[in-house]
């Protein structure tokens, strides 16, 4: 077994909680998030030194034969998290706190590996924070808040992009936002860091690929007047055009319709 472990973390302890990962994911006291046949996700509380601390833990699974008889020539789930966060963080981009990363492999296959961050406190998934926080406010506070969060959700996609920065899974349920003060009313936060890449150049096909995906899961719940007022951040005010938005909102919109006609087998 190899363990990775954040240099912030000073409790020799922890590595022996990071020994058994499968043990925390089954202790009564940790709440299952998502449990597939690929990944298992649980949160669970845990001293850390003099403190509590709340814990995200993903467990990748190796869940065919095929899969197990290719891994000695990739990188596991863990490792490409890790990299994927040391990524978003060179390019300024905030994402939850990764605290330790653990593969366990036998004759170089790979047997599973686990990924942990920290919980960002308050934080909620994007879509429902913009739901619950946001889209039955009334009055022009409720507006100037609504076109705030769009405007820096925008920027997060616009920073990303022109940081030659691709995340291959952008749904709101990977993006948090937390509520700040007002100077920085609203803050976003990545996470599933295992797709995330960095290069040259960034394709039109991935960055049009990353805005269907917001479309998609929060998009939708949003008017066209929103919608176009995303975009236009998006692009940069000073430099997109009516036409400009037009030709974006065609695009999505159309890769939308194909994604799901495909996942509806039509």
């Amino acid at each position: 077994m190899t363990i990775w472990v954040a240099r912030s973390i000073e409790d020799p302890t922890f590595v022996d909680v990071l020994a058994d990962l499968d043990g925390l994911l089954n202790d009564p006291k940790c709440q299952i998030i998502k449990d597939q046949r690929k990944i298992k996700v649980g949160r669970i509380v845990v001293r850390i030194g003099a403190q509590m601390r709340s814990l995200y833990v993903k467990r990748y699974n190796a869940f065919s034969p095929r899969y197990k008889l290719l891994s000695p020539f990739f990188r596991s789930g863990a490792l490409r998290a890790l990299a994927g966060s040391s990524i978003l963080a060179d390019a300024g981009i905030a994402r939850a706190a990764p605290l330790a990363g653990v593969e366990e492999r036998r004759f170089r296959i790979l047997r599973r590996s686990f990924f942990v961050t920290e919980e960002i406190a308050g934080a909620k998934t994007a879509g429902a924070f913009w739901t619950e926080d946001l889209r039955d406010r009334q009055g022009p506070a409720g507006f100037k808040r609504r076109r705030v969060f769009l405007g820096a959700l925008a920027g997060l996609f616009h920073d990303l992009h022109a940081r030659r920065t691709y995340h291959d899974d952008l749904k709101e349920a990977n993006i948090m936002a937390l509520a700040g003060d007002p100077c920085d009313p609203v803050r976003f936060f990545l996470l599933d860091f295992e797709g995330v890449r960095r290069g040259y150049h960034l394709s039109g096909r991935r960055k049009i690929k990353n805005l269907v995906q917001i479309y998609r899961t929060l998009g939708r719940r949003l008017s066209r007047s929103q919608q176009r007022y995303f975009l236009k951040h998006y692009l940069g005010t000073s430099a997109a055009s009516r036409k400009d938005v037009r030709i974006i909102i065609k695009k999505v919109l159309d890769r939308a319709e194909r994604v799901d006609a495909g996942k509806a087998g039509l």
